[in-house]
């Protein structure tokens, strides 16, 4: 679902000219940005290369915390960071959720069958787009979306 929130936030910030506010932005390390997702792609030592990737990420995060929206994902990102973490480094998923949507459960996710309050900050907010493809999201996933919004679409004022 982030590459529609990207994707729809992308264009807009294009159409309405705001794109170039974006690229104009003094970024702080933001070469490093592809690391952390990189290494949530290893499979072999995951209980390694996982709270690495989150530490490395909240880091970069906070160093651009200037950047319009960037907040708003570190706390998305520390959210869903906290709820994998006590869950051996996997997403909980609602099962009820996932079974009625059909969705695939990988390496990344863990079905959890009852809501519980281990679970409040996991995978379990419907969201079913107007084509009838659905997701589960965490409220840490609704905290990013608005922040990369913001992030490509906020125009700084001028110091």
């Amino acid at each position: 679902m982030i590459v529609y929130v990207f994707a729809v936030a992308f264009v807009i910030s294009i159409l309405t000219k705001r794109i170039r506010h974006v690229i104009e932005r003094n970024y702080k390390f933001f070469y490093l940005f592809p690391i952390p997702f990189i290494l949530q792609m290893i499979t072999p030592y995951r209980e390694i290369w996982m709270p690495l990737s989150f530490a490395m990420l909240v880091t970069l995060l906070i160093l651009n915390k200037h950047v319009p929206g960037f907040n708003l994902i570190t706390i998305g990102t520390i959210l869903n960071s906290f709820v994998m973490m006590i869950h051996n480094w996997k997403m909980p998923v609602l099962k009820s959720l996932a079974e009625k949507f059909e969705l695939p459960i990988g390496i990344r996710h863990v079905l959890v069958d009852h809501f519980n309050i281990k679970l409040l900050l996991g995978d379990w907010i419907p969201v079913v787009l107007p084509w009838k493809e659905a997701y589960i999201i965490s409220i840490g996933d609704i905290f990013v979306y608005i922040g990369v919004f913001l992030f490509l679409l906020k125009v700084e004022k001028q110091r």
